[in-house]
């Protein structure tokens, strides 16, 4: 009897924190990380005047919603990423194009979350140190790549931070509140830029 109990409170508070986060990207879609508020989270999530004390149980400010919350869309980018360390995946466009499929699948998911990560680095340490760590990874990640297909450019890292950057940018810019253009067109834009640079 005592395990369904601990089992019943841990779905309980899993749940919980799955309408904590599915409201906050609701949120993020429409107005600025800056503007959001506990308060407003939780009414919105429907919790009414206990809303604060639960959200307290589960973190310690919007900082940290933030940074759990996103850890998935950032794993999933990650993971969206790593097969294209692959030297035998065929051609550079076998590579690129597939990576950026999956990438833009990421971003059409989780697109306001990954733009109030970037909004949140400029004012919350605890998020600008994360953003930057998933920067140094994905430029690890893309150089390493593009060194291991013996891509012969000046500036190896600088390449992969640069392209990184702009996918990054073009990516909020395009999912990071309602969708702004099709999944085809950004991933045909991107491509074609990639592959401008990588041919």
């Amino acid at each position: 009897m005592p395990t369904r109990g601990r089992e019943a409170r841990r779905s309980t508070r899993q749940e919980t924190r799955e309408r904590i986060n599915t409201t906050a990207t609701e949120l993020m879609r429409r107005r600025s990380y800056s503007d959001l508020s506990v308060g407003e989270l939780m009414r919105e999530a429907g919790f009414g005047d206990t809303g604060r004390t639960i959200f307290y149980r589960h973190f310690d400010d919007l900082g940290d919603l933030l940074v759990q919350a996103s850890r998935e869309a950032i794993d999933a980018l990650y993971a969206a990423q790593r097969p294209s360390e692959d030297p035998a995946a065929g051609s550079v466009r076998d590579i690129v194009r597939p990576a950026i499929e999956r990438a833009v699948d990421v971003y059409r998911r989780h697109g306001p979350l990954l733009r109030a990560v970037i909004e949140a680095a400029a004012s919350d340490p605890q998020v600008a140190a994360g953003h930057s760590a998933m920067r140094r990874q994905f430029d690890g990640l893309v150089e390493s790549a593009m060194r291991e297909r013996g891509l012969d450019l000046a500036h190896l890292a600088e390449t992969a931070r640069a392209l990184n950057i702009l996918n990054e940018a073009y990516l909020v810019d395009a999912f990071g509140r309602e969708e702004r253009v099709s999944r085809e067109v950004a991933v045909e834009t991107l491509t074609q830029i990639w592959m401008g640079v990588l041919s």
